[in-house]
């Protein structure tokens, strides 16, 4: 089997960004006191060694609870977080390193909708303002008067009002300032969004709006998305691959068909187990005690001291993502045990 087949899902084609080995950490300061004391400083580790790819057309999602890493994996690829290691290519080209000067094509190609449509929005700014100010920054037109009818367009586009365009942010609902969101990141012809929680703070029936949304939008601009969530029925009505990730490690990677059928690792498991649904008559805690602090990893597993699959083997020895094919289909797992 070739490296294209194993890699690269029938329905998908040409690789758009592709992460390989990425960590973000942070060095937590020392109070007066405990300098004073003379204790260490301590590191928390965000991100460790994450790989994955996302391929043009795609919607590729992270998945996990709150904590695990995904968000500032998300940031730290669109460079709003500086790398402390890892390489991130972009149609071919590592950004990572990339000065302030060489990355600005990039924040066109590379936008984000973030999660709170309430900070997100500049309120002293009209969204007329707000949506042409990227078309201005990177000289998508020729006049102030071409910017506005691109920014007039956008609304049409993302089911606003065109004269809307001189409201401030504050008369807008929490639905209608998402799909703001939305259209300022399309306003520079972006291939990429990153979508970080982008309906987590909405209603569940705005929820569904923008998603619906966002998913017209790829079908009639070939976008991809890097979707980021932790709400599993959102991902599943959405997504085409997704990674699971846990303590800043992905243990579990496949498209959302075979991921949510039959889940490899345990957590994935327990995560789907959870999940709220109408034929469940009650819930209750899968997951024994609390995951390890980032502060100090373990040396085996992250998530051995909570599996109940767990072997010696698990707490000394930390198992790579590895590809394994499962049912014809082939699947990346980071567990010494899967299935």
């Amino acid at each position: 089997m070739s490296d294209k087949t194993v890699d690269t899902p029938e329905f998908l084609g040409e690789t758009l960004l592709e992460v390989r080995g990425l960590v973000q950490y942070f060095d937590r300061p020392l109070s007066w006191l405990e300098r004073c004391l003379g204790r260490a400083g301590s590191r928390v580790h965000a991100v460790n060694g994450v790989d994955f790819r996302i391929f043009r057309g795609e919607v590729f999602s992270l998945v996990g609870e709150s904590g695990c890493g995904k968000s500032t994996t998300a940031r730290t690829v669109v460079r709003l977080l500086e790398p402390k290691s890892g390489q991130v290519f972009f149609e071919g080209r590592d950004i990572a390193q990339l000065d302030s000067q060489e990355m600005m094509p990039y924040r066109r190609k590379i936008q984000m909708v973030f999660q709170n449509p309430y900070a997100s929005l500049d309120p002293r700014q009209k969204i007329g303002d707000i949506i042409m100010e990227p078309i201005l920054f990177h000289k998508l037109a020729t006049s102030r008067d071409e910017a506005r009818e691109q920014m007039l367009r956008l609304l049409d586009r993302i089911g606003l009002q065109r004269d809307q365009a001189d409201r401030y942010p504050h008369q807008f609902s929490g639905g209608q300032r998402q799909r703001i969101g939305i259209a300022r990141a399309l306003a520079t012809n972006p291939k990429l969004i990153v979508a970080d929680e982008p309906v987590s703070a909405l209603d569940v029936s705005v929820q569904a709006q923008i998603l619906n949304l966002m998913m017209d939008l790829r079908e009639s601009g070939r976008l991809s998305y890097l979707f980021i969530a932790h709400d599993l029925s959102v991902v599943r009505h959405v997504t085409d691959r997704l990674a699971i990730m846990y303590l800043g490690f992905i243990v579990e990677e496949g498209t959302g068909e075979e991921v949510f059928e039959r889940p490899l690792h345990p957590y994935t498991a327990t995560l789907l187990e959870a999940a709220p649904a109408i034929d469940k008559k009650f819930l209750h805690p899968v997951l024994p005690g609390d995951a390890p602090s980032p502060l100090s990893l373990p040396p085996g597993c992250a998530f051995a001291s909570r599996c109940p699959r767990r072997e010696p083997q698990c707490e000394r020895e930390r198992p790579p993502l590895r590809r394994v094919e499962e049912s014809g289909a082939v699947r990346k797992v980071a567990c010494h045990f899967p299935g």
